[in-house]
């Protein structure tokens, strides 16, 4: 079986098609087999594809009437007997590295498509550019992305180069039984590609413009086949109403941006020729495509010349090349349009798996509802400074400040044995807050000072601990909104902690003064509602962790597996505090069942009991760990969640002072005998899974529900 399988359709390519096919036969992978689909050419093409049948043994020339370019592609896919499929069309060309480097690539990192940028070039360019010698060892660079991040690259980051289908290289596994649309007249390629990275595979892009997209007389049959009508926004309404149906209302908006313009275009080219029949029939489908949900979402410059395209076409005609400046420039300078109006102040600059996984889930669960959210970078030092080098942490009363000299020497010290897992860990905390939460051009803010100039109109704080003073060294005023902004009108706590049920007698009157400046009141913890409406007198509703938000699926799009936990069958410890009964039965489990122990560590604490451990994990990584183990054993909040999540074995063992939180979460899915308090439950007893999913889903309604309908309001 060959390695690749090259595609080529053809239709009347007679000028083009022998340089395409020698800049296969130049490439440096020789372990493929090039397929040449004729679509009923009329012309010359396919006697040139027989000679070259004749010398090289690689070619195959398939023939067939005419069907059309997606049908001839499918022809090409249910033929290939290559382990990958590279799509070229007959008028274009490849650098000769180009599948070898993509074939590496793809091998190396386990991905499904590879993809590269490309070049439009006049047939005299194109010649220039296959005639030099290329350099046998150029460097290349290349990225990598897996589910949610490899959809954003198709929906924003790389849309021009996801766009088409020529130089992709795909798994033939990935492919299955997809297939080209063969009803669509253009786009098709665009919806294949939608289709195949919506499988959650893992894509690679090779920064080089290797694909050579050649410009020639014949590039004008778009236009030709606009003049007749033929729409070439559909395939764009498709992916639309499906990103939509879906929630991505970030995404959907993309596509309603383009579906607009296409229009638009379509339009021009049938008003050119004075189709007056096919302006009819579009004027129609544009009144139906201003009752779309995402039309109203447009920027007022697009709505305007959308409508006046359509309703008065000679002065669209007039004004459509200056407006839309004007328009672009007003609404950038006056409106900002594109600033988040949700502002979320939590805990994403601590180096925590919990804290930075629900900050995660948070974000991605308001901006899949459409609102523009984001994480305000509010990083004070009594929050960083604990996970420096040398620690720092402004602990209050004389004994926490003696404490805290402690801290920074042990810490040190432990930095100093570990440095290189230390380091690694940093690295890896950084990779996920830089790619997920945050972005490194966004201000940072070191005191609350700083949070005055913002310009959100609303501001979500929570969830996890931040109303718990002894992790913010005191009740922090951001953490309730309670600062002076012209912009803010509203301040949501969403599952704000105190990681217990309530506060010490001598926070209640500075908790008093504080929760006045929040709007509308969640706590993550049932036992902490009647403490909360003591203090503010007001309702107070009790809401899931963020995490729930999102699903298993959704997870594992985010999650990076360490090659060990690839390897081999284990047992994951979790360690917030150390627990001596905890680690026992850890170890009498690994024993009774012959399975190996990985211990992971976020910070210095461990269970020191000589298990494998380690202590460079992020975020992602954590979630690799829980994906694959075979039991879960922690005292942690985030290992017990993730645990339901992911539908994992496990037991959740009481801390001494945030127990109450790992209650409530177990009480909610009814996974009381999954708590340890004084002695070990029965880990292998059967879970539910299917009752458990539906107590997520109605606490998951109820709580999305709180944190959308005070948005609206």
């Amino acid at each position: 079986m060959k390695k690749v399988s090259v595609i080529i359709p053809m239709y009347n390519s007679e000028k083009y098609i022998g340089q395409c096919l020698s800049s296969v036969l130049a490439q440096t992978c020789q372990d493929m087999e090039i397929l040449v689909i004729d679509d009923g050419s009329s012309d010359q093409g396919p006697e040139i594809c027989e000679e070259a049948v004749r010398s090289d043994a690689r070619v195959c020339l398939r023939r067939q009437e005419n069907e059309g370019v997606s049908s001839a592609r499918n022809h090409g896919i249910e033929s290939a007997k290559g382990e990958y499929v590279f799509f070229l069309d007959s008028d274009d060309a490849i650098h000769p590295f180009l599948i070898e480097k993509m074939l590496l690539l793809a091998e190396e990192q386990q991905a499904d498509l590879v993809f590269c940028s490309y070049y439009k070039l006049g047939t005299e360019k194109i010649e220039t550019i296959l005639a030099e010698d290329p350099k046998k060892n150029e460097r290349f660079r290349w990225q990598t992305a897996k589910g949610e991040e490899a959809e954003d690259w198709f929906h924003r980051k790389y849309m021009n180069d996801l766009s088409g289908i020529g130089g992709k290289l795909i798994r033939r596994s990935a492919i299955g039984p997809l297939r080209f649309d063969e009803k669509l007249s253009n786009g098709e390629d665009t919806l294949f590609l939608y289709h195949i990275i919506r499988q959650g595979i893992r894509s690679v892009f090779l920064k080089k413009s290797w694909y050579y997209y050649r410009i020639h007389e014949e590039s004008v049959t778009h236009s030709q086949a606009m003049i007749k009508g033929k729409r070439y926004f559909e395939s764009s309404m498709r992916i639309r109403d499906e990103e939509y149906r879906r929630g991505r209302h970030d995404f959907a908006l993309g596509w309603e941006q383009l579906v607009a313009v296409q229009m638009e275009k379509n339009y021009r080219m049938l008003q050119s020729t004075g189709n007056q029949r096919g302006c009819r029939s579009l004027r129609r489908t544009a009144a139906e495509e201003r009752k779309h949900p995402m039309f109203d979402r447009l920027l007022f410059s697009e709505k305007f010349l959308f409508d006046l395209c359509f309703s008065c076409y000679p002065v669209y005609a007039l004004v459509s090349r200056y407006v839309p400046v004007l328009l672009a420039w007003r609404e950038s300078f006056m409106m900002r349009k594109e600033h988040a109006d949700i502002g979320i102040i939590t805990f994403h600059c601590s180096n925590n798996f919990g804290a930075m996984l629900q900050a995660y889930g948070l974000k991605t669960f308001l901006r899949k509802n459409g609102k523009k959210a984001e994480i305000v970078r509010y990083e004070p030092v009594f929050m960083t400074g604990r996970h420096w080098w040398i620690p720092y942490s402004p602990i209050r009363g004389l004994k926490g400040r003696l404490w805290g000299i402690f801290n920074m020497w042990d810490g040190l010290v432990s930095h100093f044995c570990n440095r290189e897992e230390f380091s690694r860990q940093l690295t890896n905390m950084n990779y996920f807050r830089f790619k997920y939460l945050v972005d490194k051009k966004q201000r940072k803010l070191c005191s609350c000072g700083g949070l005055k100039g913002l310009k959100y109109r609303c501001y979500v704080v929570g969830s996890d601990q931040i109303w718990n003073p002894d992790i913010t060294c005191g009740l922090r005023r951001a953490y309730f909104g309670a600062f002076s902004n012209p912009r803010k009108k509203k301040v949501i706590s969403y599952a704000a902690s105190f990681g217990s049920s309530g506060l010490s007698g001598r926070d209640d009157g500075v908790f008093a003064k504080l929760i006045r400046h929040v709007d509308a009141v969640s706590v993550r913890e049932e036992s902490a509602v009647p403490y909360v409406k003591r203090i503010c007198g007001r309702e107070v509703t009790a809401v899931l962790d963020p995490v729930f938000f999102l699903k298993k699926e959704s997870w594992q799009r985010i999650e990076r597996i360490p090659e060990h936990a690839e390897k081999e069958r284990y047992i994951l410890v979790y360690v917030t505090e150390p627990n001596r009964t905890m680690s026992e039965y850890a170890k009498k489990l690994s024993a009774e069942t012959g399975l190996s122990m990985i211990e992971v560590c976020a910070q210095r604490l461990g269970s020191d009991m000589g298990f494998e451990v380690d202590r460079a994990a992020g975020p992602s990584e954590f979630l690799g760990y829980i994906h694959k183990a075979e039991y879960v054993v922690s005292n942690s909040f985030h290992a017990a969640a993730f645990s339901i999540i992911y539908e994992k074995q496990f037991l959740a063992f009481v801390h001494s002072n945030l127990g109450a939180r790992v209650r409530n979460i177990l009480q909610i899915h009814g996974l009381e005998d999954r708590l340890c308090v004084e002695e070990a439950g029965d880990i292998h007893a059967r879970i539910d899974w299917e009752s458990v999913r539906q107590k997520t889903k109605e606490n998951v309604r109820a709580s999305g529900g709180f944190l959308l309908k005070n948005l609206q309001e």
